[in-house]
């Protein structure tokens, strides 16, 4: 069962003691009334429940992107379900946009395949940057996480 709200329980705190009141002077009519109204509070708790926890781990779209001045050695990057996927010598500049949930943590990284060279990591929400990693150097890697963002 889901915690109720602190708004929740004070209604079905209060109900109950009108309930037993009123129950004990004789209104018995009034019992099924308050039995309704508790179980319509209940179940409407239970659905702003339901609403947040899907709101929490619903899905959400990010898009990766990597750019190089050389070619890749590989890109690695989370695809969902905590699975992530590497790809060989991809060509640059490399863009895929996943569908992650849970609060899944964006992931990307590149490696650059020869000698000297720049290459650059995004993480993309709604079209915003949200992280982002240029490496310079030999051999370079650049990896970007991001946190999944409060929907």
């Amino acid at each position: 069962m889901k915690r109720l709200s602190r708004p929740a329980l004070s209604v079905l705190t209060g109900l109950a003691l009108a309930a037993t009141v009123l129950s004990t002077a004789g209104c018995g009519a009034f019992d099924a009334e308050v039995d309704k109204a508790v179980r319509e509070v209940e179940e409407s708790a239970s659905a702003a429940a339901a609403r947040e926890e899907k709101r929490a781990n619903g899905p959400f779209e990010v898009t990766y992107e990597v750019t190089a001045d050389q070619p890749l050695e590989s890109v690695d990057y989370e695809e969902g379900a905590s699975a992530m996927k590497a790809l060989e010598s991809p060509k640059a500049p490399w863009r895929k946009t996943v569908t992650l949930k849970n609060r899944e943590a964006p992931a990307v990284s590149a490696m650059g395949a020869k000698g000297k060279g720049q290459v650059t990591c995004r993480i993309l929400y709604k079209g915003a940057v949200v992280k982002q990693q240029t490496a310079k150097g030999e051999y370079v890697s650049a990896i970007c996480v991001a946190l999944a963002p409060k929907l």
